[in-house]
């Protein structure tokens, strides 16, 4: 059975999804934490990766330009989100598919990918729908695919913890508070995934981005 079905925007006010990109850029060190995930990645040569929850596509563009023969495929629920990565992969190689969907009920058959990419999404859902939206993701990657997320987490120091009531105010506790208990890797192993990690944190001007890698065995 789906979980609630509520949904967040990535801003909280739609008028501000166009300027979502740079309000990523200046406020995340976003280039610190996206290349960091994409370093933890060890699948060799993959043939297909999914990103789930794929924003404007940011993401997306640094996985073609690393993996150019994989096949690439971004998923979101917000259609103008979509529509804005549809024209930023227009500047790319042309090789990614985007579906609008939620991501506790992906339109995908079990298997299908051999790595799952998930930056900053989580944190906007409820907790059953996060442990949902792992499950999905573990129930499309393959044998030994790798999921890798990046995401708000358990702050660093007590500043990233004052900076994070931002977050907070602006996307819900409801959401976030399993983010800031550092509850992600407990809702991976819940999902099914082994050998799962925190790899690192990236500390921001809104608290500190935390990553973490399983693995399907």
């Amino acid at each position: 059975m789906l979980a609630e079905k509520s949904y967040k925007l990535a801003v909280r006010w739609s008028w501000l999804t166009r300027w979502y990109d740079l309000l990523i850029r200046l406020t995340m060190r976003e280039a610190t934490f996206r290349s960091a995930l994409l370093a933890q990645i060890t699948v060799r040569s993959p043939r297909s990766i999914l990103d789930i929850g794929c924003g404007t596509g940011t993401l997306l563009l640094l996985l073609e330009r690393r993996f150019p023969k994989a096949e690439l495929v971004g998923l979101d629920g917000d259609a103008h989100m979509l529509r804005l990565a549809e024209e930023k992969a227009k500047g790319g190689g042309g090789g990614i598919d985007f579906y609008q969907a939620v991501s506790y009920a992906m339109p995908f058959n079990d298997g299908s990918f051999d790595v799952a990419t998930c930056s900053i999404m989580l944190h906007h859902l409820s907790d059953t729908d996060k442990v949902c939206t792992l499950k999905e993701a573990f129930r499309v990657l393959r044998s030994g695919g790798e999921i890798h997320i990046a995401d708000w987490g358990k702050p660093s120091n007590r500043l990233m913890r004052l900076l994070f009531y931002i977050i907070q105010w602006l996307d819900g506790f409801d959401t976030t508070t399993a983010n800031v208990q550092g509850k992600i890797p407990e809702f991976m192993a819940q999902a099914g995934f082994s050998k799962v990690a925190e790899t690192g944190r990236v500390d921001t001007m809104l608290g500190t981005v935390a990553l973490y890698k399983g693995t399907k065995l």
